[in-house]
C-alpha cells in the first residue's frame, strides 16, 4: 500500500492525515473527516503494474479470486480484528481496473472509524498499523467453518469445537443473523456432541459474474446432511477434530481456524493463535 501511495506522489499528504489521526477527536466530526480523507486518498490509487503481472502467473485470467485484509493488526493472539477490514470476494484478472479498486478497497479499510478506534483501544499508534492484502483462488464450498482447539465454551483442553455455515465463510466472519451447526470433538477419544444446530436463513455461494458479487440462496436445512444426517455429522465433526488437533501440535499452541468443505476435501483458509 505505502508504495502505491510513494508512486503516486502522495506520501506527504498520507503522512500529514496519519499524524492528525492520532490525536483527533471524536466529536465535531474531526475523526470522521480524517478518516474519509484517509479512505478516499487510498481507493484512488493505482495498482502497480508488476503486482497484476506477478499474479498473471500464478493464476488463471478468469480464476475466481478473493482479496483478504493481511494486516500486521489483526489475527494476532490479543487482537483478532475479526470482520473489521474488508475482503471482497469473487474478483479477476480478466478487469484489471476492478481488480485494482477491489485491493484499494481492503486497503482502505485500514482507516475506517471503526478500524481506528479499535486500535485508540488497543493501545495501537496509528502510524504502526500496516495493510498488506492476501489474493487467494475461490473455491465453492459446501460448509465453511471455525474451529478453536480450546473449548472457548470452559476452556476445556482436550475438546476441539466447531461452528459451521452453509457455503461462503462469510457467513460466520460477517456476523450474519442467525446460528451455526456447532459442533465439538474430543481430541483423542473422538467423541462428538452437537451443541446447536444451524438456522441461517440465507447462505452465500460462488456464482454471480459481477466482480466482488456472490449469490444469496434460501437455505433448505432438509437438504443439509449436516441437519438430517447423524452419521455425517459425527464423521464430519472427527474430520475437523483431527484437523484441529494437528495444526494446534504443528504449531505449539491453541489455534483459530478458518476453512471449507468441499466434497470430500478439508481446506484450511487460515490459522493463528487462539486467544485464550
Amino acid at each position: 500500500m505505502e508504495l502505491a501511495i510513494e508512486a503516486n506522489k502522495s506520501m506527504e499528504v498520507f503522512v500529514f492525515l496519519l499524524e492528525q489521526l492520532e490525536t483527533a477527536k471524536m466529536d465535531g466530526g474531526e475523526l470522521d473527516k480524517l478518516c474519509t480523507e484517509l479512505q478516499n486518498l487510498i481507493s484512488s490509487l493505482q495498482l502497480p503494474t508488476q503486482i497484476l503481472e506477478s499474479l498473471g502467473k500464478l493464476f488463471e485470467k478468469d480464476a475466481r479470486l478473493i482479496v483478504r485484509s493481511s494486516a500486521n493488526v489483526e489475527d494476532l493472539a490479543g487482537m483478532s480484528a475479526a470482520g473489521l477490514y474488508d475482503s471482497i470476494p469473487n474478483v479477476t484478472l480478466t478487469n484489471p481496473v476492478n481488480f485494482g479498486k477491489a485491493v484499494c478497497r481492503v486497503w482502505a479499510s485500514l482507516y475506517t472509524r471503526r478500524a481506528v478506534l479499535s486500535r485508540r483501544v488497543a493501545g495501537v499508534p496509528q502510524k504502526a498499523a500496516a495493510m498488506a492484502v492476501l489474493v487467494q483462488e475461490m473455491l465453492s464450498p459446501d460448509l465453511s467453518f471455525v474451529l478453536h482447539t480450546v473449548s472457548p465454551t470452559d476452556n476445556d483442553t482436550n475438546l476441539v469445537e466447531a461452528e459451521i455455515a452453509p457455503g461462503l465463510g462469510e457467513t460466520l466472519a460477517a456476523g450474519t443473523r442467525g446460528t451455526p451447526w456447532r459442533l465439538c470433538s474430543g481430541k483423542f477419544d473422538g467423541v462428538v456432541r452437537t451443541l446447536a444446530f444451524a438456522n441461517f436463513s440465507e447462505e452465500m455461494v460462488v456464482g454471480g459474474m459481477v466482480d466482488g458479487e456472490v449469490v444469496h440462496l434460501t437455505v433448505d436445512y432438509s437438504k443439509k446432511p449436516l441437519t438430517v444426517n447423524p452419521v455425517f455429522r459425527q464423521q464430519l465433526g472427527q474430520k475437523l477434530g483431527a484437523v484441529g488437533l494437528f495444526l494446534e501440535r504443528k504449531f505449539g499452541c491453541a489455534q483459530d481456524v478458518e476453512g471449507c468443505v468441499v466434497g470430500k476435501d478439508v481446506f484450511i483458509v487460515q490459522t493463528r493463535p487462539q486467544p485464550l
